[in-house]
Parts: structure tokens; sequence; C-alpha cells
């Protein structure tokens, strides 16, 4: 296998928001592209990245491909792209991970593999969210890193009917809440069957929100009781999905 991808700072930065979340996980490349998904340790989190064939400046993959790596070495690997790097993905024999960045110079890094056997399938899942927003990423991050300074939870709230998507957070120093809408355009499509509200740790969104300086969207949908979807669209066609379970009080 042998993946060149044109700008190593975009995996630079899926990467950092993956590895702060699961410590290990398994891709998959096949005629179609390649693919990653992986729960965290304390079932808060499912993580699921696609990447097309199309958004590859070279794409040689014979058959179907597994290799798994460690998140945290793969993240600091990554960390060294300089600007301007072209990245390239290769395994080797024993499915040994090479990283290299072409740009001044031509560095390799080589990375042990995961067995396979020891990571499990995971089920597609199939929600229908009462919520759906649009979103610029970077306005999603500012939110989270607002209100981070006040708690450790954000409630989300929307009514049927209403432009406006709340989000809120409190704690015995303080109380916070922001508001995104239509008009003002911090919200591009905003869309809501039903009244809805829901709780989640600000901690993991803030760790996934990390990818949003390369992101080219986001797509968030939410409801009550349910998982908080967000969908960030990268370069060419590509997907960084993360579900992110509720905090129940």
């Amino acid at each position: 296998m042998r993946l060149k991808f044109s700008n190593a700072a975009i995996w630079r930065y899926v990467v950092a928001s993956i590895a702060k979340i699961i410590e290990e996980g398994v891709f998959k490349a096949n005629a179609s592209g390649l693919k990653m998904k992986a729960l965290d340790s304390s079932n808060t989190a499912l993580i699921d990245l696609v990447i097309p064939k199309e958004s590859f400046a070279e794409y040689d993959v014979s058959g179907e491909e597994r290799f798994g790596v460690n998140f945290d070495d793969f993240s600091k690997i990554l960390k060294l792209a300089s600007k301007g790097d072209e990245l390239v993905l290769e395994t080797f024999e024993g499915g040994r991970l090479g990283v290299t960045f072409h740009g001044h110079g031509t560095r390799t890094f080589i990375l042990p593999n995961i067995e396979v056997s020891t990571v499990e399938e995971i089920s597609e899942i199939e929600l229908e969210f009462p919520v759906t927003a649009r979103i610029q990423p970077a306005i999603f991050a500012d939110v989270l890193r607002e209100l981070e300074v006040v708690g450790d939870v954000i409630t989300l709230e929307s009514e049927a009917g209403s432009s406006k998507l709340v989000f809120s957070s409190s704690s015995d120093v303080a109380e916070a809440k922001i508001e995104l809408s239509l008009e003002d355009g911090s919200l591009l499509e905003y869309v809501v069957n039903a009244d809805a509200k829901a709780s989640y740790s600000i901690e993991y969104l803030v760790e996934i929100s990390r990818i949003s300086p390369v992101a080219e969207g986001l797509t968030l949908s939410y409801g009550p009781n349910m998982p908080m979807r967000l969908v960030f669209d990268i370069s060419q066609g590509g997907r960084l999905t993360f579900y992110v379970s509720p905090r129940v009080e």
C-alpha cells in the first residue's frame, strides 16, 4: 500500500483530534478509500473517519489492506510536518506503517503494527435526530473555548420554530449562555423538528474541535437522551464523524 496526500497539515489536525479520544485504531484501505472506526475505552465517543480514494494524490492499494496504529505516537510524528509538506503513508513487512514527509528534504518514520485481531468490528449507527445545524467549525470551537472556562458540561437547547441554537454552561463560579442564529450568520443551516435539550462533556468536545483549523464545514445533530453527532468535512470529500454520549444527571 502506498498513499500520497498533498497536504500533510490536514492529517496532522485530523489525527490530533482523534488521539485525545482513543489510544489505538485500525485503518482499512480498499478500492473506495481509507476508513477507520473506533470506540473510546469509556464508550463515550465513537469515531468514524472516511477519506475517499479521490482525496489522495496517489492511491495504490491491492485488495483490502489493514494497519493498526497507536494514535498518540502517530500524532507526535505528524506534528513534525512542515508547511507545504506532502505526506506518504505506506505499509511494510509485518504491517508496519511508514510515514514520510516530502518537502524540505525527505523524512521517514516507521510505526509498529497493532494486531488487527484485537480490534472489534463496530456496526453502523442509524439515528433520526430532531435537531441538525450547519456551523462554521471555527465558530463551534470558539463556543467551546468560552464555555469551558465556566463549567465542564455544555447544554444545548432548541425550540421548534426558533432560529436560535442555545449553548450554556454553569458552575458554582459562573453561568454562561451563547446563542447562534440564522439571522446573524453564525448558523448556516438549522432544522428543528421538535423541541430538544441535552448535555454533553465539554472536555470531549474541546478535544474533538482540534480539527477545526482544517475542517471545511461542520454539521451538528442532537436530541434529548441522544448522542451528539459531529460531522466535519475535510479536503476533497473526506469526512470525520464523532458521536458523543449525553451526560445523564
